[in-house]
């Protein structure tokens, strides 16, 4: 057939064991904070909290049990987009809005605390496989999800100040 054959299909949704779980998972409700009704299995949508047009996929991490009319209202957008779109507050998005205001060496120091091990991209280059230091973006992500729960302004006021290394330029690098 075609180049691809060999990738597996993506699952757009989940089996009917697994819609079971997740229901009862969500108590039979809406897991929209703005909603929240009683639902019957029967009338329960599979929402994606990253949609599977957007390379979402149907895990449990990435499924949520909503209502007909809040799985429309979702669409396409994320679950952050969409909850913030209907003023809901997001525990995670506002703890990655803490941690974006940080620079790398604060992110790098509350990762080691925490014993959070955030890795750089592999990059190819002439053969050559080498790893690369984590972005700013990266540390973010991975320290939200690390940190969820937890009450890292009391931290952020006894963390020692970091400030950024400064590259010294040496005459060599003039050319």
């Amino acid at each position: 057939m075609g180049l691809f054959d060999d990738d597996e299909p993506v699952k757009r949704t989940l089996g009917i064991r697994d819609k079971q779980i997740l229901y009862k998972n969500a108590n039979g409700k809406c897991q929209n904070p703005a909603c929240g009704k009683k639902i019957e299995f029967s009338d329960m949508q599979v929402g994606h909290k990253i949609a599977a047009s957007r390379g979402g996929r149907a895990t449990f991490k990435n499924c949520v049990c909503l209502c007909y009319t809040c799985n429309k209202l979702q669409g396409t957008d994320s679950w952050e987009k969409f909850l913030k779109k209907q003023g809901v507050k997001d525990e995670s998005s506002e703890l990655k809005d803490v941690l974006k205001r940080l620079n790398i060496p604060k992110l790098k120091y509350l990762a080691q605390k925490h014993n959070v091990k955030v890795k750089g991209s592999l990059q190819e280059s002439w053969g050559d496989t080498y790893r690369t230091a984590p972005s700013k973006t990266k540390y973010v992500n991975v320290l939200s999800k690390a940190l969820a729960g937890k009450d890292i302004n009391s931290e952020l006021k006894d963390m020692p100040q970091i400030e950024k290394e400064k590259r010294r330029r040496r005459s060599s690098d003039w050319g």
